[in-house]
């Protein structure tokens, strides 16, 4: 399979691992992009977008097998909104426990065959507006790509 990461897979298995009291929204990058404000966003979302794809060097077996291993890299985003606080402490302790069953739904987990375990890469704030916090958590899978041979 020479596709790129299909991120409806990652929908999907969020959807099946978590409540959907607990988390309202799954949505794709699309959905992400049409929200127009920080205030758009609906509480308890979560937006699966596909951040990139890279070469991982090949080995020379490989090479000459004609494939190639390919890194594919992507962020879920959580949203959190808080009014009491100033500085965004309360929103992000109110995505804890989100950020943990998004982490726990998919690190280990394999997207399709032959694509290997998930893996967590890094967690941050990427914009917060005093009551509304957007939190990104980034993960990576790989698989082969080949010429058909």
């Amino acid at each position: 399979m020479n596709e790129p990461l299909d991120t409806s897979l990652i929908e999907e298995r969020l959807k099946a691992q978590i409540s959907n009291d607990v988390l309202q929204k799954i949505g794709s990058a699309a959905d992400f992009a049409a929200v127009t404000s920080m205030s758009g966003f609906r509480i308890g979302s979560a937006y699966v977008i596909l951040v990139d794809e890279s070469r991982i060097n090949p080995s020379e077996s490989d090479r000459n097998r004609g494939k190639q291993q390919v890194r594919s890299t992507f962020g879920v985003i959580t949203v959190a909104r808080n009014f009491r606080g100033q500085t965004g402490a309360e929103a992000q302790q109110e995505l804890r426990p989100f950020i943990g069953l998004i982490r726990t739904a998919l690190v280990g987990w394999s997207p399709v065959s032959p694509w290997r375990p998930i893996t967590w890469e890094d967690g941050k704030v990427i914009d917060y507006d005093k009551s509304t916090l957007l939190w990104a958590d980034t993960f990576t899978t790989t698989h082969f790509i080949s010429n058909g041979g």
